[in-house]
């Protein structure tokens, strides 16, 4: 799953395309089983985003990404590799979605609201001392 979001979090930004600062929903399928595999909203500004779903978060302040999974109270904090960027295919459509694909999995990314004000850098943080001490921390940055 962490393969699932990893992916989600780079096409989501890979879709901007010429606009440097929006939020959005997302559906992704995997093309294979037909399963939508996550859904949620995003947020985007230059090469940082924000990704929401039901059983994760994940933040990238274009340098280091923050995923955090609720229901095992886990937080891994690791680098923001995009070395795959180039197999990576985008399209858009004349009413405002986006269309990406990578592998066997399609993003369908709608609502896309282009966003006049910027958000603070800490909107793409997440603070791993704001955490309890049951929280399970795993820092894999180089």
């Amino acid at each position: 799953m962490k393969r699932v979001i990893l992916l989600l979090s780079i096409l989501l930004c890979t879709a901007a395309g010429a606009q440097q600062r929006f939020s959005c929903s997302f559906k992704m399928v995997d093309n294979v089983t037909g399963k939508t595999v996550a859904e949620g909203k995003g947020f985007v500004q230059d090469d940082c985003y924000r990704l929401e779903t039901d059983w994760m978060k994940v933040y990238c302040n274009g340098k280091d990404r923050w995923i955090y999974s609720p229901g095992s109270d886990e937080l891994v904090i690791e680098n923001n590799d995009v070395s795959f960027l180039k197999d990576i295919s985008v399209s858009k459509a004349a009413d405002g979605t986006a269309l990406v694909t990578y592998d066997t999995y399609t993003i369908t990314l709608t609502g896309i609201k282009e966003v006049a004000e910027a958000w603070s850098a800490t909107f793409f943080i997440i603070d791993p001392e704001s955490f309890g001490e049951d929280t399970i921390i795993t820092d894999l940055r180089k």
